[in-house]
């Protein structure tokens, strides 16, 4: 039908189609051609509104960390969807209210700090050096313009500033410090016994009808969601790009139409001498700076040395130490009035002073890299990989018109498709509304394999535009709706879970009925394990962080009170495996202050300033979000069960 159109759409009759499409987007847009907002709001803090694509973003931009992180280990299943997006917008939210506090605070990171930080980012850098091809290709890996990314940083930036201010001015007294090693290195002597829960259950044997009963009333766990097998084709510059044919001929002709993409910036080395003065500054603070750097600059004219006065008056800790030293310097990345005068100066020759948002500077060019195109031979395989990419994208949008005509003219196979593009239709595993393994957990594949007109009408899903210049169609080949599974397939699963639930219920009672009689006295460990036969556990020595035992009984250990002199402290736990643990403490050694060093001492201590900090900024932020005016969207209320 699309390929039809296509070949009528010629002359009178391709002016009557653009006719037709142009009236009603010109007389009222295509937002309300289409009866939608472009972007809706999701929530306002103070007025400052976080969209619906901003929480989008964030959403995949933490899925992605969360699978780079994780690795193999990561599955889609692990993670609610509402709560990942929950937690995602609470975030944006206390984000956004932090930020509206540093506005009001006139918080403020200049432009050249914000350069000046990005070319420190070793991500960014070759061979010890601000790389700008680099550079630019991670920010447009992102789908981020160099001014959103810089935006992002200086956000970053001004984040930081704030929570030093706060979390940086706080200390810690001697006595909190002593208090806390104390604490930290307590030791603590205690003794246990074991209830086995297995063991008091005995050989549990349940009736079918018990079974059947078990199953009836937790049906819902047993319950599997509705889910589909698709087949999809998969279209990226990797499959389109798996048979291209590459000749020197062609990536010399390639080299020739896109020289400038090989030049290399012409790089200058510059050192400096800043004179310190903030951009609001008051006439006299900014005169007074002016006639120190004129100074400077006739001291320079003498013959003085410029490394020698940058060591000694510059306000740039940065490069001070290093009589002023900046490094390479290519254009675009430093302040306007910074970069003009360096690229103006000859070798070894100080130029005048420039003013920046910094303040005063100096510079003087100790050394130059001269730019120009590099040879084909020598960029061989940079020739090669840009030419791969751009044939491949090329023929990657052609394959995609293809795939989403071809998807659209024959709704109900893939098969046209496949054979049109030379592609084997790949098949996916059973997966659910929270996604399948790889391409298949993106939220787009999800949304299309569940479109009504896609599972319940049986047709082609749209063409689906994923990262990574990636696009499929896909169709949907089995679907299951939510259903209990049969009773045989989960009847030894629901044994094994009654079982273990009738071992903890037993072994709890028996714990806590023995636990009343070691409060009073009645009794003591030693003779429960004597009289009952349960195990008695070695007397050990434990600290906070010791994992000779599990956790639960370690914690449920520091939990208890100190000892009376000869009345041990008593607790009990109960296990995730359905054992419960009887333990007493008998004896508390604190950790002694005096036995630190002065090294130990002042780490310990900028640790536990640090901690307070982090606590106070955190209150903080409590508070700011307490006092603010939040308002979310209904539809935002009922995707995220606000």
């Amino acid at each position: 039908m699309l390929l039809a159109i296509r070949e009528r759409a010629q002359g009178w009759f391709a002016w009557l189609i653009v006719g037709f499409i142009t009236i009603p987007f010109a007389l009222w847009g295509i937002q309300s051609y289409l009866g939608v907002s472009s972007d809706p709001v999701a929530v306002a803090v103070d007025g400052s509104e976080i969209t619906q694509r901003q929480v989008e973003r964030q959403v995949r931009e933490f899925r992605d960390r969360l699978r780079e992180q994780m690795g193999k280990a990561y599955r889609p299943e692990l993670f609610d969807d509402q709560l990942l997006r929950q937690q995602v917008i609470e975030q944006m939210i206390n984000e956004r209210v932090l930020a509206e506090a540093a506005d009001d605070w006139n918080l403020r990171i200049s432009d050249d700090f914000v350069r000046q930080y990005i070319q420190s980012i070793p991500y960014f850098q070759s061979n010890g050096k601000f790389n700008v091809q680099a550079y630019n290709t991670a920010v447009r890996n992102q789908g981020m313009t160099q001014r959103s990314f810089e935006d992002s940083v200086r956000q970053d930036l001004v984040m930081q500033q704030m929570r030093n201010g706060i979390a940086a001015s706080a200390i810690a007294t001697d006595y909190e410090l002593n208090e806390s090693i104390r604490l930290r290195d307590q030791e603590r002597e205690i003794s246990y016994l074991t209830i086995s829960g297995k063991e008091l259950a005995g050989d549990f044997q349940p009736s079918d009808e018990e079974v059947k009963n078990y199953y009836e009333e937790h049906a819902q766990a047993y319950m599997v969601p509705e889910r589909v097998k698709v087949e999809y084709i998969l279209l990226s510059p990797e499959v389109v790009g798996a048979g291209l044919e590459v000749t020197e001929e062609k990536l010399r002709a390639y080299y020739e139409q896109h020289k400038d993409e090989f030049q290399a910036p012409e790089e200058r080395r510059v050192r400096h001498i800043l004179i310190q003065v903030a951009e609001n500054a008051d006439d006299a603070a900014v005169e007074a700076a002016k006639a120190k750097i004129e100074d400077i600059a006739k001291r320079l004219e003498n013959g003085e040395n410029f490394e020698v006065l940058a060591k000694e008056f510059s306000d740039d800790p940065g490069s001070r130490e290093q009589g002023g030293d900046v490094g390479w310097v290519s254009p675009g990345l430093m302040a306007k009035a910074f970069e003009d005068e360096a690229y103006s100066l000859e070798v070894g020759k100080p130029g005048k002073p420039v003013r920046t948002p910094f303040g005063f500077h100096l510079l003087e060019v100790t050394e130059i890299k001269s730019g120009g195109e590099g040879s084909f031979e020598a960029l061989y395989d940079k020739i090669e990989t840009a030419y791969r990419r751009n044939e491949a994208e090329q023929l990657l949008f052609d394959q995609a018109e293809q795939l989403a005509d071809l998807g659209y003219e024959t709704p109900d196979s893939l098969a046209p498709a496949a054979e049109v593009l030379q592609l084997e239709p790949q098949q996916s595993d059973w997966f659910d509304r929270r996604g399948g393994k790889g391409i298949l957990a993106s939220p787009k594949v999800v949304a299309a394999a569940f479109s009504e007109d896609v599972l319940l009408e049986n047709h082609n899903s749209e063409l689906i535009e994923l990262e990574d210049d990636q696009v499929l169609v896909l169709r949907v080949v089995e679907h299951e709706v939510e259903h209990l599974q049969a009773f045989d397939e989960v009847k030894e699963k629901i044994i094994a879970t009654m079982a273990r639930e009738k071992a903890s219920r037993l072994a709890k009672a028996r714990g806590e009925e023995s636990l009343q009689a070691l409060q009073t006295g009645a009794t003591s460990l030693a003779q429960l394990a004597r009289e009952q036969g349960w195990k008695l556990g070695q007397v050990v020595k434990i600290k906070r962080n010791s994992t000779t035992l599990p956790a639960m009984i370690r914690d449920a250990a520091f939990g208890l009170a100190r000892p009376e002199p000869g009345k041990p402290s008593v607790g009990g736990v109960a296990l995730g495996d359905g054992d419960y643990v009887l333990l007493a403490v008998s004896e508390i050694l604190d950790g002694d202050p005096s036995k630190l060093d002065e090294a130990v001492r002042k780490v310990a201590r900028e640790q536990l300033a640090r901690a307070k900090g982090d606590a106070q900024f955190n209150l903080m932020g409590k508070y700011l979000r307490k006092h603010a005016d939040i308002e979310i969207a209904t539809d935002t209320e009922a995707a995220t069960g606000y």
